[in-house]
């Protein structure tokens, strides 16, 4: 692939990439110029958006069963699935949806469950967050941290992982594993306070896009290091970065403690990944590109720019070239 890549690359009129990484690599290594390579970075689709708090509270009823049975026995009532679920509360008189005081944190973390992403970076850093939180018990605050991670995706080594999550001993962090529909997808993540990306990028040169679906529903995240991640993901702006269980556990106590501390100093429950260091990433990205002005500014003045000189070529050929009318883009795609 490599051979026929650096064949006819030089033949194309144009070339698209994800990242700038991408778009250096083939300026030096198929020494392309570089006006004729183009960045049209990947961005999340319209379904992955914040959602309201009633909008939550559908989609955490109908999982209800499914996470309250990963809750932990010492946790405190998880809620009825009907007006109160796991992080929200439907109060029928005043006909109003609330966060929930007292809730657990989210964590989600989507894998393919293939050696490609270490899920055991993971499941070390909960076993160390749970030791964290032990030792930073406020003893004149009768209310603890308490984390539910919830991780999605099936893959061949899920199996096999799941019997190591069944053998964990903790006490203030549950993990489950969910198959979820997908339009359940999206709607969930955007209840999440903070998701995890172990997706490390075997080139350095693409970004993963679970991060981007986060991101989409305006979820900070803590994404292990590459090459390239920066182009995504920017410590201490819109998240964290990592490079191993250590680093990662300590940065998940720092981001989801200051929920307890929170809730210490108001009577209403505190909405998701709106609390400490979490509402200032997620304010980063309310006004992430989207795809159709990331395709006008991007993709779409290369794709006219290379039509229209291709017609121009052919009527040059033929002998004239006065155009006869605007180029059809969508007909040449």
């Amino acid at each position: 692939a490599k051979v026929y890549e650096s064949i006819l690359a030089p033949f194309a009129d144009a070339h698209l990439t994800v990242t700038n990484a991408m778009k250096a690599f083939l300026e030096s290594e198929l020494r392309l110029p570089p006006e004729k390579v183009r960045v049209l970075p990947d961005c999340p689709p319209h379904m992955f958006q914040p959602r309201t708090l009633a909008e939550q509270h559908a989609i955490l009823q109908k999982l209800h069963p499914q996470l309250t049975k990963a809750c932990r026995k010492s946790w405190p009532d998880s809620g009825d699935g009907h007006l109160t679920t796991l992080l929200t509360e439907y109060n029928p008189k005043t006909q109003q949806y609330t966060p929930r005081r007292g809730r657990a944190a989210l964590i989600t973390s989507s894998t393919s469950w293939t050696p490609d992403e270490d899920f055991g970076i993971l499941l070390n850093a909960l076993l160390l967050l749970d030791k964290l939180i032990m030792e930073h018990r406020d003893e004149h605050d009768a209310r603890d941290l308490r984390v539910m991670v919830v991780v999605t995706g099936k893959g061949p080594e899920k199996a096999q992982y799941e019997v190591k999550i069944s053998k964990l001993t903790l006490h203030h962090v549950a993990v489950t594993t969910l198959w979820l529909e997908p339009g359940d997808y999206p709607p969930f993540l955007a209840c999440a306070d903070v998701g995890v990306s172990l997706h490390t990028s075997t080139s350095g040169l693409d970004l993963p896009m679970k991060v981007l679906d986060l991101f989409g529903c305006q979820v900070p995240v803590c994404a292990m290091d590459f090459d390239c991640l920066s182009e995504l993901v920017q410590d201490e702006v819109n998240g964290r970065v990592f490079a191993d269980s250590a680093q990662l556990a300590h940065q998940l106590l720092e981001l989801l403690q200051p929920l307890v501390h929170q809730e210490q100093q108001q009577p209403l429950g505190v909405p998701c990944h709106s609390f400490g260091k979490l509402q200032a990433y997620s304010q980063q990205l309310q006004h992430r590109q989207r795809w159709h002005t990331n395709w006008d500014q991007n993709a779409l003045p290369v794709l006219e720019q290379v039509t229209t000189s291709s017609t121009t070529g052919v009527r040059r050929r033929q002998g004239t070239t006065k155009p006869d009318g605007p180029t059809n883009v969508n007909n040449i795609l």
